[in-house]
Protein backbone atom coordinates (compact mmCIF):
# COMPACT_ATOMS: atom_id res chain seq x y z
CA UNK A 1 0.00 0.00 0.00
CA UNK A 2 2.72 2.24 0.99
CA UNK A 3 4.71 1.45 -2.93
CA UNK A 4 1.63 2.34 -4.56
CA UNK A 5 1.10 5.63 -3.06
CA UNK A 6 4.69 6.85 -2.74
CA UNK A 7 4.30 5.76 -7.08
CA UNK A 8 1.15 7.95 -6.91
CA UNK A 9 2.47 10.69 -5.23
CA UNK A 10 5.84 10.95 -7.66
CA UNK A 11 3.97 10.65 -11.10
CA UNK A 12 1.47 13.62 -9.27
CA UNK A 13 5.11 15.69 -9.03
CA UNK A 14 6.13 14.72 -12.13
CA UNK A 15 2.71 15.97 -13.98
CA UNK A 16 3.05 19.30 -12.04
CA UNK A 17 6.71 19.79 -13.14
CA UNK A 18 6.03 19.26 -16.64
CA UNK A 19 2.57 21.52 -16.92
CA UNK A 20 3.58 25.06 -16.84
CA UNK A 21 5.86 25.06 -19.22
CA UNK A 22 3.16 23.56 -21.53
CA UNK A 23 0.84 27.01 -20.57
CA UNK A 24 3.64 29.31 -21.40
CA UNK A 25 2.48 32.66 -23.59
CA UNK A 26 4.60 33.37 -26.32
CA UNK A 27 6.40 36.46 -26.66
CA UNK A 28 3.69 37.80 -29.84
CA UNK A 29 0.95 36.74 -27.75
CA UNK A 30 2.02 39.40 -24.64
CA UNK A 31 2.73 41.92 -27.14
CA UNK A 32 -0.43 41.42 -28.78
CA UNK A 33 -2.73 41.60 -24.89
CA UNK A 34 -0.35 44.43 -23.35
CA UNK A 35 -1.82 46.47 -26.80
CA UNK A 36 -5.44 45.80 -25.72
CA UNK A 37 -5.42 43.44 -29.34
CA UNK A 38 -7.13 39.48 -29.17
CA UNK A 39 -4.32 36.92 -30.09
CA UNK A 40 -5.09 33.86 -32.26
CA UNK A 41 -2.80 31.62 -33.48
CA UNK A 42 -4.33 29.09 -36.28
CA UNK A 43 -2.09 26.42 -38.20
CA UNK A 44 1.14 28.10 -37.75
CA UNK A 45 -0.61 31.78 -38.23
CA UNK A 46 -0.43 34.05 -35.44
CA UNK A 47 -3.03 36.85 -35.61
CA UNK A 48 -3.46 39.96 -33.36
CA UNK A 49 -6.98 42.04 -33.96
CA UNK A 50 -7.23 45.52 -32.08
CA UNK A 51 -9.87 47.45 -32.97
CA UNK A 52 -10.32 51.21 -31.60
CA UNK A 53 -13.25 52.98 -31.27
CA UNK A 54 -13.14 56.64 -32.80
CA UNK A 55 -14.48 59.98 -31.42
CA UNK A 56 -17.30 59.19 -32.97
CA UNK A 57 -18.88 56.25 -31.41
CA UNK A 58 -20.29 54.51 -34.95
CA UNK A 59 -16.52 54.45 -36.24
CA UNK A 60 -14.06 51.61 -35.55
CA UNK A 61 -10.88 51.49 -36.92
CA UNK A 62 -9.86 47.17 -37.05
CA UNK A 63 -5.93 46.97 -37.40
CA UNK A 64 -4.77 42.98 -37.99
CA UNK A 65 -1.37 42.21 -37.91
CA UNK A 66 -0.44 39.07 -38.64
CA UNK A 67 2.89 36.89 -38.89
CA UNK A 68 4.25 33.02 -39.96
CA UNK A 69 4.46 31.40 -36.46
CA UNK A 70 5.86 34.67 -34.67
CA UNK A 71 4.61 38.50 -35.18
CA UNK A 72 7.86 39.31 -36.62
CA UNK A 73 8.31 36.41 -39.18
CA UNK A 74 6.63 37.32 -42.61
CA UNK A 75 5.06 40.49 -40.85
CA UNK A 76 1.51 41.65 -42.88
CA UNK A 77 -1.15 43.85 -41.15
CA UNK A 78 -4.51 45.50 -43.08
CA UNK A 79 -6.12 48.58 -41.14
CA UNK A 80 -9.95 48.62 -42.03
CA UNK A 81 -12.48 51.44 -40.87
CA UNK A 82 -16.33 50.88 -40.53
CA UNK A 83 -19.10 51.49 -41.63
CA UNK A 84 -17.36 53.79 -44.21
CA UNK A 85 -17.42 52.55 -48.06
CA UNK A 86 -14.05 53.08 -48.61
CA UNK A 87 -12.86 51.36 -45.44
CA UNK A 88 -10.75 54.42 -44.73
CA UNK A 89 -10.89 56.89 -41.45
CA UNK A 90 -12.54 60.22 -42.13
CA UNK A 91 -9.37 62.75 -41.44
CA UNK A 92 -9.83 63.55 -37.32
CA UNK A 93 -11.50 60.77 -36.18
CA UNK A 94 -8.99 59.31 -34.14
Amino acid sequence: MTRILSLALLASAASFAITPAAWAVSPSQEQCEAGGGTFTRTNGEVKCVTVEEGKNPKFTDTSTDTGQGNSGNKPASSDVCEPTGSQKCPPGQF
